[in-house]
This record gives C-alpha cells, sequence and structure tokens, in this order.
C-alpha cells in the first residue's frame, strides 16, 4: 500500500501518537487483504460551543479492486467516542469486519 495511506486530522488535535497508532492499523488491514490499493483514515473531533474536543469520530476508507469499504466509529446511538483512540479501534473493527465479510464473499465465488 505504500503511499496510498493516508491519516487526517479534522477538529481535532493533530497527535504524533495517534496517527501512528492509525497507521500501524491501516498497514493491519493491508496484511488482512492484500490488494487494498488505498486507505483513508480520518480522525474528526467533535468540538461543543466553547470548541472544545469532547467527542471523536474516525472515519475509514478502503479501496481495492471490486470494493469500496467505508466503515466508521460511531455508535448505535449516534454518538461518537469520549477517547479518540478508542474511536479508532472500534473504526478498525468495522473495517476489519467488512474486509472478511467481502473476502469470504468472494473466495465462495465459482469461476465461469
Amino acid at each position: 500500500m505504500g503511499s496510498a495511506l493516508t491519516v487526517n486530522f479534522r477538529h481535532a488535535p493533530r497527535s504524533g501518537a495517534l496517527e501512528s497508532a492509525a497507521r500501524d492499523l491501516g498497514h493491519r488491514l493491508q496484511s488482512l487483504f492484500g490488494r487494498i490499493t488505498a486507505c483513508h483514515i480520518v480522525m474528526e473531533g467533535k468540538p461543543d460551543a466553547n470548541g472544545e474536543v469532547h467527542e471523536y469520530a474516525v472515519k475509514i476508507h478502503v479501496s481495492a479492486p471490486g470494493a469500496q469499504i467505508h466503515a466508521d466509529s460511531i455508535q448505535l446511538s449516534g454518538a461518537g467516542h469520549p477517547d479518540a483512540r478508542t474511536a479508532l479501534h472500534a473504526a478498525f473493527e468495522n473495517a476489519k469486519r467488512q474486509l472478511n465479510a467481502f473476502k469470504r464473499l468472494h473466495s465462495t465465488r465459482i469461476p465461469a
């Protein structure tokens, strides 16, 4: 995947440790499915009226031949996470689940 992995911060302070963790998880997705051509991770803070961030959401977009995976960390209630790392891991697990489902679907297809 190499240079096709990007990590962006939106309304959240940039953190080297958090960016490194995001890159590690992006590489773990690559090892899970080696045909990934791009992986974009967006770390998003949800500022309150005072501009302070108390909630985080992470979005992961993965491109591979025949697949566009869009995963996020948003909880069923629509809320984000109070911790950025928790949000990152929730989005990663969502993306991993979708990639595994994609792999299963395509490994059971019978060639024409």
